[in-house]
């Protein structure tokens, strides 16, 4: 089996919150609103090195329940990998990764919370703008 050339280092939930408004009971005809954000965050004093940041806004139509995640990944290439190959890897590949975290955490909260459960669905990433800073 060959080594990839693209690492996933870990993530970390930077952000989040719930709001359940009093009197709010959730009714199974209300649709959630979802709203992604993506970042890809580079650093000066590593080239190689990307901190992907999702961040997942859900609220229903009524605004009795909100919901807001922001949680980040880093993610390294080796010195090997061509700058083609690495924008690729961050911009397709990384955000797919993080993803499932994401929806494992709202999900698993969700079902916590008294309410019905809240599942992301599948959603292709990779066309969903990113922007970028550099730190």
């Amino acid at each position: 089996m060959e080594k990839s050339s693209f690492k996933f280092l870990g993530y970390r939930v930077s952000e989040f919150s719930m709001e359940i408004k009093d009197g709010y009971f959730a009714n199974p005809n209300l649709k959630n609103d979802l709203s992604i954000d993506l970042r890809n965050n580079f650093f000066k004093d590593n080239n190689r090195f990307v901190e992907i940041s999702l961040g997942i806004k859900v609220k229903n139509e009524d605004e009795g329940f909100k919901l807001n995640l922001i949680i980040k990944g880093g993610f390294e290439a080796d010195k090997e990998a061509s700058e083609d190959l690495f924008k690729q890897l961050y911009n397709v590949n990384a955000p797919a990764i993080l993803f499932p975290y994401a929806r494992a955490i709202i999900s698993s909260y969700t079902s916590q919370a008294g309410i019905p459960q809240v599942i992301l669905p599948l959603i292709n990433l990779s066309v969903f703008p990113k922007k970028e800073s550099v730190e």
